[in-house]
């Protein structure tokens, strides 16, 4: 994965580092707990050190990843409690944003909607995770920017990048098949039923309830990693791990 290095300020050439490495981030190429290193970023993105280590400490003051006293950088592991405030928090806020939107929206945002539903469902016939990582950002976000309160959509966006690393876990090849898809899609079709007829409190409880049925089915794969990594400390059932290779991370611990 490279980004444009030969054009450009040193202001630009560091957010798009920045931009870079939250993508990162919300697609799932890091897993949580994992160790981020200043070198393997910076060969991977084909810049210097200094823009990588800057979007780091950004990324660290914005509590997306932490930033140990020697140094090193890892990405959070969120406790259940913490996923459950994140879901509660995100359910009010994306709530309030999609009643917003459905005063404000246009008719070509709704059609782009449409068309991403169209897209996250085929995606979804696939059990194609990283599509449907992609897609559901995007579709959502259309929502939340119509509403037209750019601190609203700013703190709904850092929610997100705070639990994606975790959320992540249901998208993954051996999750996928648990996860919900039919209600999804359900959900997201009320949604724009309900921005198309301007119902801005149908809108917020299709926002809400596809928030809540992803929340409970990661809320159980949590509660049986907790099992299964109490059982490996244990020594039973050890087992090579799986993972497809990464782009950008560096999977060293």
């Amino acid at each position: 994965m490279k980004i444009e290095t030969s054009y450009g300020s040193h202001e630009t050439q560091r957010e798009r580092v920045y931009h870079q490495i939250r993508l990162a981030l919300m697609a799932g190429d890091y897993e949580p707990g994992q160790k981020i290193t200043i070198a393997a970023v910076a060969a991977a993105l084909g810049v210097s050190a200094t823009p990588v280590r800057e979007a780091l400490r950004r990324l660290a003051a914005e509590r997306a990843l932490v930033m140990h006293p020697n140094r090193s950088v890892r990405v959070p592991r969120l406790s259940r409690e913490e996923v459950l405030n994140i879901r509660a928090i995100r359910q009010q806020l994306e709530a309030l944003a999609a009643r917003l939107a459905a005063a404000r929206i246009d008719e070509e945002r709704i059609e782009r909607l449409v068309r991403l539903q169209l897209a996250l469902a085929a995606a979804r016939d696939r059990g194609d995770g990283r599509r449907i990582l992609h897609l559901n950002e995007k579709f959502h976000f259309i929502v939340y920017e119509a509403a037209g309160v750019q601190v609203l959509t700013d703190i709904i966006s850092t929610l997100w990048l705070h639990s994606a690393p975790t959320l992540n876990l249901l998208f993954k090849p051996e999750h996928i098949s648990r996860y919900p898809l039919a209600a999804q899609n359900h959900n997201n079709r009320a949604l724009i039923k309900a921005l198309r007829s301007r119902d801005g409190e149908r809108a917020a409880r299709a926002v809400a309830a596809e928030i809540a049925v992803g929340s409970r089915v990661l809320d159980q794969l949590m509660a049986e990693n907790g099992r299964n990594a109490g059982a490996r400390s244990r020594g039973v059932g050890r087992v090579k791990p799986r993972g497809r290779p990464l782009a950008l991370p560096d999977r060293r611990r």
